[in-house]
């Protein structure tokens, strides 16, 4: 089985699953009157190229509906508001259209291309805009050059460091991964010629250069992991892990080009960005910023379904829980259908027909998504025993799944 499309089909899940408009507790950004400045820092994929608005559209229009008062700060595209239209809905907002995203920048400046790192300096621009939150997304051109890949995570500790220094404690700085690349699409063939030959120039097949590729942003998002989880051992508690690498699940469908994201890629990570931040603004405060957050966060966690009606109290150094209520009978007769007989039910046979595979996948997802009828029974369906039926189940099940 495709562990990889399998991931895709969990992140679509909780996505769809946070999408639902459900009777929910209050949360904190119901009441909050202080607008947040977010600065999103980063090349074409921040800026947008050839997608006005990029993923940021998506993220201010999940914020501010949830009732956060963004402002969305930066040089760039600071004039007034961007507009969008969802071509397949009609569905019709505007958006903050500010950034500091610049097409064609690497980390930092080398012959053949400019830097993020002399431009924030040369502009002042993170003093000037003084943001409460930076989400950095940078080093797809250094590996489109193939350029010292090997060194990126030092090149990009600088730029994180310079940043640090000029953001205030209280303030977050969110360093992520970069998508996954395509990079045999006619559209940007020639723009990966480095991984084309190798260094006596005998050329290298299509299939080869892709692996390289792959292998390059492999390498370069484990030295930004392993980048922050320094910085936070030694004691640097504004800083977090983003992982937009696995929201771009599938470059044919997400990339509209092999290397930037169409809009359907963009909404992705803007919610993805907005579930994140919705998280750290309900759990920091001015003297004590939230946890880590990393890829499990966002892929593991969603609204919760409960075995029965609920009112939950968020703990103070948890953020307010959105429960969605569903029953759950905790006892079951034999489903109306044909299956093999059993004489309890076990984890994971969600579907109730003796026997654990993709059906139940299907028939899990469903049931968090309030679609459709399914026989089920809570003791199937909660596999890792917590009393609730979410997505962690999911990620459980698609685990017993692949072995």
């Amino acid at each position: 089985m495709n562990v990889r499309k399998f991931t895709a089909l969990i992140y679509t899940a909780a996505i769809a699953i946070t999408g639902i408009r459900l009777n929910s507790t209050t949360t904190s950004a119901e009441n909050s009157e202080e607008t947040i400045k977010i600065l999103p820092v980063g090349d074409s994929i921040t800026d947008g190229y050839g997608t006005e608005g990029s993923y940021r559209k998506f993220l201010y229009h999940e914020l501010t509906e949830a009732g956060y008062s963004i402002d969305m700060t930066g040089p760039n595209a600071s004039w007034g508001d961007g507009e969008y239209t969802d071509p397949s809905t009609g569905a019709f907002f505007k958006y903050d259209a500010a950034h500091c995203g610049y097409s064609g920048y690497a980390i930092e400046e080398y012959p053949g291309r400019n830097g993020i790192l002399e431009t924030l300096k040369s502009g002042d621009y993170v003093n000037q805009y003084d943001p409460d939150i930076v989400i950095l997304q940078i080093g797809t051109n250094d590996i489109i050059d193939n350029h010292e890949i090997d060194t990126a995570g030092k090149r990009l500790d600088k730029l994180v460091t310079y940043i640090l220094e000029n953001i205030d404690e209280d303030d977050a700085l969110f360093v992520t991964t970069i998508p996954d690349l395509d990079p045999n699409r006619t559209e940007v063939y020639d723009w990966f010629a480095n991984y084309r030959h190798l260094p006596d120039w005998t050329p290298v097949s299509d299939v080869n250069a892709e692996k390289y590729v792959q292998d390059q942003i492999s390498e370069y998002n484990s030295q930004v992991k392993k980048l922050v989880e320094t910085k936070q051992k030694a004691g640097v508690k504004n800083i977090y892990f983003g992982d937009v690498n696995h929201t771009i699940t599938d470059v044919k469908s997400y990339l509209k080009d092999g290397v930037h994201p169409n809009d359907m890629g963009y909404k992705l990570m803007g919610l993805y960005w907005a579930k994140v931040i919705k998280e750290y603004l309900g759990t920091s405060t001015s003297s004590s910023p939230s946890p880590a957050v990393t890829t499990e966060d966002v892929t593991t966690e969603a609204p919760v379904i409960t075995t029965a009606p609920e009112t939950t109290t968020a703990e103070t150094s948890e953020p307010p829980v959105t429960t969605v209520t569903t029953e759950v009978t905790p006892a079951v007769t034999e489903p109306d259908r044909p299956g093999p007989k059993y004489a309890e039910p076990f984890p994971g046979d969600v579907n109730l027909d003796g026997s654990v595979n993709t059906a139940d996948f299907t028939a899990l997802v469903t049931v968090l998504l309030d679609k459709g009828t399914v026989p089920i029974d809570g003791r199937c369906a909660d596999i890792n025993s917590d009393g609730k039926i979410n997505i962690a189940d999911v990620i459980l099940l698609k685990e017993m799944l692949v072995k």
